[in-house]
């Protein structure tokens, strides 16, 4: 399984950030390639794993906000290897754009 790690500053604070992720979290699986589906948990106040299924693979996310960042990696299983840097330029576009003012 390849890890890409990421990180993305950004100057909105901890919970607005983390509140701009969580409402964009349902609008995710509409921009995978292919259709599929998400799952997000909070796994502790800041603290989200994300699953996202597509085409029969699982790509694992986990991500940590931050009052300036957020950091994370994203976990790609070896089907899709060969992908791993775009899926993992997808997951962390994505974020950013939760997070755009």
């Amino acid at each position: 399984m390849a890890a890409i790690p990421f990180d993305i500053a950004h100057d909105l604070g901890r919970d607005e950030a983390r509140r701009r992720i969580a409402a964009g979290l349902p609008k995710l699986a509409r921009h995978i390639p292919g259709g599929g589906t998400v799952d997000a948990d909070w796994t502790g106040p800041d603290t989200l794993a994300l699953a996202i299924v597509a085409m029969g693979q699982k790509v694992a996310v986990d991500m940590t906000v931050g009052d300036a960042d957020v950091r994370g990696t994203v976990r790609v299983p070896m089907m899709l290897a060969m992908m791993s840097g775009p899926i993992a330029d997808f997951v962390k576009t994505s974020a950013e754009k939760m997070l755009a003012k």
